[in-house]
C-alpha cells in the first residue's frame, strides 16, 4: 500500500510541474500572431418598408495580432455574394482595434472595439461597381486554445454612403465566425 501512495504521489508531483512549465512557456513565449478562415454576413436593411434588405454571405480570412491579453487589432478580408440575386457580389475588407480581456492567452475572451470598412459591390457581367466606406462598432466573444483560435463577432456600421446611393435610411450589421491558427 506503501507503493501506491507513493505512486500516487510522484504522479501528482509530475503532473503539477508539467502544468506548471506548459504555463510558464506560455508565459515566456506568447502567441500574438493569428490566421483565419470562416464566413462573413452582410445585412444592409431599408428602414422604408417598400424597399427589400440586401443580404449577403460568403468567406472571409482574417489577420490579427494581440499586443497583450487587453488590446488587440484585426484585419479581415471579405468576399460576399448576394443572398437572393448572385450577380450582385461584394468583396472588401475592414480594420478593426479592440479592447478586451483574453485577448492574448489561453482561455475565454471578450472584446470590443471599431474600426474602418471599405468594399466594392458589383454586378457579373455589367460595368457597374459601387464603393462603400465607413466607420463600424464591433463586439465579440471567443476562445483561445493552444493552437488555435474561435471567434464570433457582431458590427454595427454606419450607414452614410450606403443612404447617399439608395436615397433612404438604412441600417447595416455585420457578422462573422472565424477558426484561426495561433503563432
Amino acid at each position: 500500500m506503501n507503493q501506491f501512495k507513493a505512486g500516487i504521489y510522484a504522479l501528482g508531483i509530475s503532473t503539477l510541474l508539467f502544468a506548471q512549465s506548459a504555463s510558464a512557456e506560455q508565459l515566456t513565449n506568447p502567441k500574438h500572431f493569428s490566421l483565419g478562415i470562416g464566413s462573413y454576413a452582410l445585412v444592409v436593411s431599408a428602414d422604408d418598408s417598400d424597399f427589400d434588405d440586401d443580404d449577403f454571405s460568403g468567406f472571409q480570412l482574417n489577420a490579427s495580432y494581440a499586443i497583450n491579453d487587453n488590446f488587440a487589432g484585426k484585419l479581415t478580408y471579405y468576399s460576399l455574394e448576394h443572398d437572393d440575386w448572385s450577380d450582385l457580389e461584394n468583396s472588401g475588407f475592414d480594420l478593426v482595434g479592440y479592447f478586451g480581456t483574453g485577448l492574448l492567452n489561453d482561455g475565454f475572451k471578450a472584446y470590443i472595439g471599431g474600426g474602418a470598412y471599405r468594399e466594392t459591390w458589383d454586378i457579373s457581367g455589367f460595368d457597374f461597381d459601387e464603393s462603400f466606406s465607413g466607420f463600424q462598432l464591433n463586439g465579440g466573444i471567443g476562445y483561445h486554445w493552444p493552437a488555435v483560435t474561435l471567434d464570433l463577432t457582431l458590427g454595427l456600421r454606419s450607414t452614410g454612403d450606403y443612404e447617399d446611393f439608395a436615397g433612404i435610411d438604412a441600417t447595416a450589421v455585420n457578422s462573422s465566425l472565424s477558426i484561426g491558427f495561433r503563432f
